[in-house]
């Protein structure tokens, strides 16, 4: 007897395809399935984002099965049709859209995956006057701002604008939090200075000129 598991499937609206996080996460295996387009918004998706809109749906033809539906509107508007969709085909959605959610109340049955919410759970969370370790890669719009990256979140560390290239101490000021991410600023750690070095220098300089 042969038994064989339901693909999952997935809607995607328009907001989470110009979004394009949803793209990593299918690309990196986080979700795996079949995604479901509805013609609606595919020409949502065309109108507003043009080719960046297009080159992201072929990446995820290229990553997973697309179905493209083309069901009968009738004048809904692109949640509704998105949610319907969903409902039909027993299938999950995508999204970054506030008025999705605000519609789903009227689909329970239908699961909601909220792009922004799983970026937050996933982001690392950094805490005032935490201690990290960056590289620093370029200047920031100071000129003594320094940006590293850390599991893809922008680290702006102050007083560190000319040490590009080099791997630096920082703590943690603040963490700002955005729809496309987080944003955390760092002040530049003081490096300890090495006195008993410096002094023992310093007395060998008087030991050769036969200086007590």
């Amino acid at each position: 007897m042969f038994f064989f598991r339901r693909m999952n499937r997935f809607v995607l609206d328009s907001s989470s395809i110009i979004d394009g996080r949803v793209i990593h996460l299918f690309e990196r295996r986080f979700f795996d399935g079949k995604i479901l387009i509805p013609v609606l918004v595919s020409d949502i998706v065309r109108k507003h984002a043009g080719n960046k809109g297009d080159r992201a749906i072929r990446i995820l033809e290229r990553t997973v099965p697309v179905e493209f539906i083309n069901h009968k509107t009738n004048g809904l508007v692109e949640e509704v049709c998105v949610l319907d969709i969903a409902q039909r085909k027993k299938a999950k959605v995508f999204t970054t859209s506030d008025e999705v959610c605000r519609h789903s109340k009227y689909f329970p049955k239908v699961d909601i995956i909220d792009i922004r919410d799983l970026y937050r759970v996933l982001t690392p969370i950094f805490e005032p006057h935490k201690r990290i370790v960056v590289k620093i890669l370029k200047r920031g719009l100071h000129h003594n701002e320094g940006i590293g990256y850390i599991e893809g979140v922008k680290i702006v560390v102050d007083g560190a604008g000319k040490m590009i290239g080099q791997t630096i101490a920082a703590r943690v000021n603040t963490m700002l939090s955005f729809d496309t991410g987080n944003l955390v600023f760092c002040s530049l750690e003081n490096k300890p200075t090495n006195r008993s070095s410096h002094h023992n220098n310093h007395s060998g300089k008087r030991r050769r000129h036969g200086k007590p």
